[in-house]
């Protein structure tokens, strides 16, 4: 006898393996319901089995009704019911009533709208973090139903239903702890594959076994193909669906364990597992509130916390990075099924809800920008006191980490790199955007060698009261002199942010060395610009002109936009080598204080 699932608010028409016509069937159950349940249609049937969406007239609801015809099996219907009965959780099939009428039995449950998890997976393997909630509400029925002394033994595909917000509900109990002694003998329970193998071998089973079947029903849902009856078998769910999460990985690997001294000993211990990764939320993103000080949490209390508020939109793949204003890492969108980045910012931040509120609409704004060298915002969240956003994935290393790597870039690739953040910095101040933090550290390569600005207009939305600039050393050497001052800044601010960071590409230091921002401001504001004599034969006056215009401590004597920047660098880049010195002044200068970071 084939299961049939409950409740389904568009059900597929079922084979019926009976002599009984359906209208039949259908004509006997209202005959001896009476007035009480009027049947609105035929659901499923069996040849000793029926299943009904009914009316409840008294209550004003739709029930599902399900009977019993054959007089064999009518103990055993009862006796389910009974279990059924003695349970109260919303991940179990609720029972309203029950008894027997002439010749046939009757139980009516709540009605829900949705389907087997069997007809969903005819689409294919489950969203990811579908997955996830059908986990929670499995382990959590199976450890509601061991509370009462019931081992379940068994869960199919077919009788678990998912409802329209996809959560789950078991609906079948027939071959239950509480149910074995009304099991007509020989009866052998179909789909063995999601049983433990003590049961398939005839044991009662104990609450191991349910952690088994749990395994196997949420493999099936996250892969779409069924376990093998041999645990040996087994092959690993990443194998089948590589974006998988490795926690669901591990959690299903140990519950399927062929000992039951491997598995976990309760559905509660694999759902505390599971939660400890996977995190307890299952809501849409809720607005950040004060959380706990994280500032000073070592990183394996960080990411534990990351993972429990990342919950079932994002699984936390790695580290990529630090800051000083919160860390990056590398997360898997579990709704897309794609990786990309994620900053989540310093909890100490978040916790003035002006900055929360600024953070926002400068995300919002930053989103808007579209330009091929500037890495593209996905979303905004936060949950449990943490603020993040979600960003383009860039597999390449950042501009500070290239130069500490391989020392100063060649002209070429100095002059590639200007030309590219003028024409994402034009298209950004053309959509009143200012960077604010223009930095090595935001400036990344991807695998081309093409230049993404990041975190454009999120310096601003952070700072609030936390004045200043930094850079990942938390040191101010690429700020302009304005914004060290707490002035005003406007779209010349970051194109001499710019120019600092070609001179720390050329010369594989920091433009203006300082230990402190007095130090720093004392040389911006003097105009003691870097100098490439005697290091780099192939940068030419004309070019260094180019950048000290743009690192002039008066903000009226910069370029006034990033396309007349660029049209310079262009200019200055026409010429080979060095040029004669014409500025004779400027020169001497340079020969009599040197370089500043000699």
């Amino acid at each position: 006898m084939r299961p049939a699932a409950e409740g389904r608010a568009a059900p597929r028409t079922p084979a019926l393996t009976t002599t009984i016509e359906p209208l039949e069937y259908f004509r006997r159950t209202q005959a001896a319901l009476g007035d009480r349940y009027r049947l609105q249609r035929t659901v499923a049937a069996t040849q000793e089995l029926a299943l009904f969406e009914a009316w409840d007239e008294v209550l004003k609801r739709r029930v599902s009704l399900r009977v019993d015809l054959d007089p064999a099996t009518r103990g055993w219907f009862l006796r389910e019911a009974e279990a059924l009965g003695r349970l109260d959780h919303p991940a179990i099939r609720h029972v309203y009533d029950a008894g027997v009428l002439g010749d046939l039995a009757y139980r009516v449950g709540n009605w829900i709208d949705g389907e087997s998890l069997q007809d969903a997976l005819r689409r294919g393997p489950r969203p990811i973090p579908v997955v996830h909630t059908l986990a929670r509400d499995l382990l959590g029925a199976l450890e509601h139903a061991h509370a009462h002394v019931i081992i379940v033994r068994r869960v199919v595909p077919a009788s678990l239903l998912l409802s329209t917000a996809d959560r789950g509900t078991v609906t079948d109990l027939r071959f239950c702890s509480y149910a074995l002694s009304a099991i007509p003998p020989g009866t052998l329970p179909p789909e063995p594959a999601y049983m433990a193998p003590e049961i398939r071998e005839g044991a009662a089973g104990d609450a191991t076994s349910d952690v088994y079947t749990a395994g196997a029903v949420l493999y099936v849902a996250i892969t779409g193909e069924a376990p093998p009856l041999d645990p040996s078998q087994l092959r690993r769910p990443t194998e089948l669906r590589p974006a998988c999460p490795r926690a669901i990985e591990r959690i299903l690997m140990r519950a399927m364990q062929p000992d039951p001294d491997d598995r976990y000993l309760t559905a509660a211990e694999m759902l505390e597992d599971f939660a400890s990764d996977a995190g307890t939320f299952e809501t849409p993103l809720v607005p950040v509130g004060p959380g706990p000080m994280a500032d000073v949490e070592d990183k394996v209390r960080w990411e534990k916390r990351l993972r429990r508020a990342l919950g079932d939109d994002y699984e936390l793949l790695g580290l990529l990075g630090t800051g000083g204003f919160g860390r990056v890492y590398r997360v898997r969108d579990l709704h897309l099924e794609r990786e990309v980045a994620l900053k989540v910012l310093q909890p100490l931040l978040t916790r003035d809800p002006e900055v929360v509120e600024r953070f926002r609409r400068e995300a919002q704004h930053a989103a808007g920008l579209s330009h091929p060298n500037i890495v593209n915002i996905y979303d905004i969240g936060g949950r449990s006191g943490l603020l993040w956003y979600t960003m383009e994935l860039i597999e390449g290393p950042s501009l500070a980490q290239l130069v500490e790597r391989e020392g100063p870039l060649s002209l070429d690739r100095v002059l590639r790199l200007l030309r590219e953040a003028l024409s994402a910095l034009a298209h950004a101040h053309g959509s009143g955007l200012v960077h604010r933090d223009i930095k090595p550290e935001n400036m990344l390569f991807d695998l081309s060698g093409s230049l993404q600005i990041t975190d454009f207009g999120l310096a601003l939305a952070i700072r609030g009261k936390y004045a200043g600039a930094s850079s990942q050393s938390g040191t101010p050497q690429f700020a302009s002199p304005e914004q060290l001052l707490g002035e005003r800044v406007d779209q010349r601010s970051d194109l001499y942010s710019l120019a600092a960071v070609a001179y720390y590409a050329l010369l594989g230091r920091p433009p203006f060395p300082g230990r402190t921002v007095e130090q720093v401001l004392a040389k911006q504001t003097t105009n003691q610009f870097p100098t490439s004599r005697g290091q780099r034969d192939d940068v030419s006056e004309a070019l260094e002109r180019v950048l000290d215009r743009a690192l002039s401590a008066d903000v009226e004597e910069r370029y006034s936009s990033a396309a007349e920047f660029l049209q310079a660098v262009n200019h200055a880049a026409g010429t080979s080598g060095r040029e004669p010195v014409t500025d004779w002044a400027r020169a001497a200068a340079r020969w009599l204080r040197g370089s500043p970071l000699d």
